[in-house]
């Protein structure tokens, strides 16, 4: 079955920028030019392929016309590279996964200097991410789990370092009698998720036994820091993001060991292995740069 490109194109535009009045502005297309490729492009394939919703969001078939689409894109881009053509400025949009502190601590770091890649960054928990990637909805994924996805190539890339802190002020209050089962279970920590199980995992294993400390929560990874600061709770803070307000005496560390390492890997499908072989080789560069090396 032959797909029209320039509809395949439609679609993914407007599932990269989750709205048909976004995608036609981006391919200087009317709205009911957009809508009329997609449509084309539905009754090609036989089925619905965009949830028409804010944002949109493909189907079980529209993902896979998608992937279709980006893996077009891909190919096109290392064709031209491999045949040296000057054809202008080409942009390959790229789906990653990451988890919402390696967003706000040190991945934008590895994006730069990649002016042929249109990032599309999908910020969940590690458990997301590796399911959208052995989905095929990203090309790659910075997780925390070990677990490895079949098609993909996997490179370990070191741990970030989470430190128990809170404001000066905080600490007098809850823990001036040291770090005690009673005081955790009184003190306020803060809480990105539900999933987010850090804050517990230091009280109990201070404790040595089951502690639930009472929680803020709060989804915003750069959120927890202005909060702990603030002496909202207390935080297992990523070292990139408490290191230099520990500097500036605005946080204090619970305690100077005891700290929680997670590791982190970098997987990427086989399939869009050259054409990401720049970017995997700025996230490696730059992991073994900024976060704690284990091995």
């Amino acid at each position: 079955m032959h797909l029209d490109l320039k509809h395949v194109e439609a679609l993914a535009a407007i599932l990269r920028t989750g709205s048909f009045e976004t995608a036609a502005r981006q391919l200087n297309l009317t709205s009911s030019a957009l809508s009329q490729r997609v449509r084309l492009l539905e009754e090609r394939v036989g089925a619905v392929l965009i949830v028409r919703d804010a944002p949109c969001t493909p189907t079980e078939v529209g993902r896979r016309v998608w992937r279709y689409a980006q893996d077009v894109a891909m190919r096109e881009q290392e064709l031209v590279s491999s045949l040296a053509l000057d054809i202008g400025q080409m942009h390959v949009p790229v789906a990653i996964a990451v988890t919402p502190d390696t967003m706000a601590t040190w991945f934008l770091e590895a994006l730069r200097d990649l002016p042929n890649l249109l990032f599309v960054l999908k910020v969940d928990n590690a458990e997301q991410g590796t399911r959208l990637l052995a989905r095929g909805d990203v090309l790659a994924a910075v997780t925390f789990q070990k677990r490895k996805v079949q098609g993909c190539d996997t490179f370990d890339l070191g741990a970030l370092q989470y430190m128990p802190v809170c404001s000066p002020d905080f600490y007098n209050q809850w823990f001036r009698d040291g770090l005690t089962t009673e005081a955790f279970r009184s003190a306020p920590c803060l809480t990105y998720n539900l999933d987010d199980q850090l804050q517990i995992d230091f009280a109990t294993g201070i404790a040595g036994e089951d502690v639930l400390p009472p929680s803020h929560f709060m989804a915003d990874a750069r959120g927890l820091a202005d909060a702990a600061t603030m002496g909202l709770g207390w935080v297992m803070l990523p070292h990139l993001m408490a290191q230099p307000l520990l500097a500036e005496g605005r946080l204090t560390c619970l305690t100077p060991d005891k700290h929680i390492f997670s590791d982190l890997t970098w997987q990427v499908t086989r399939a869009s292995r050259g054409i990401m072989q720049p970017l995997t080789r700025a996230v490696r560069k730059t992991a073994r740069r900024l976060l704690v090396q284990t091995s």
